[in-house]
């Protein structure tokens, strides 16, 4: 993925802090307080491919939507779905 970013090379440790640094942004976004009302909310799934323990599987990732009161879209929340229950 570097190279085709352009990036020539990059070390474990550049990707421990730039993984860290995104961390950190993330714990961000979910912990945010909802300051608005949103009259109108919905929630929508995307496959993505996850590689992990030497195979590729294909997982949900929820993606719950609210549009406020001037009508803008905003992402609520993201979260992966990495098993279906008997109740999804």
């Amino acid at each position: 993925m570097a190279k085709s970013l352009g990036i020539e090379s990059i070390s474990a440790s550049q990707v421990s802090e730039i993984t860290k640094g995104l961390d950190e942004r993330v714990e961000e976004f979910r912990t945010r307080g909802l300051g608005e009302e949103y009259p109108f909310l919905w929630i929508d799934a995307i496959y993505e491919k996850v590689s992990g323990e030497g195979k590729v599987e294909s997982v949900a990732v929820m993606v719950a939507y609210g549009v406020d009161m001037e009508g803008q879209r905003e992402v609520l929340a993201v979260e992966p779905l990495w098993e279906e229950s008997e109740d999804s």
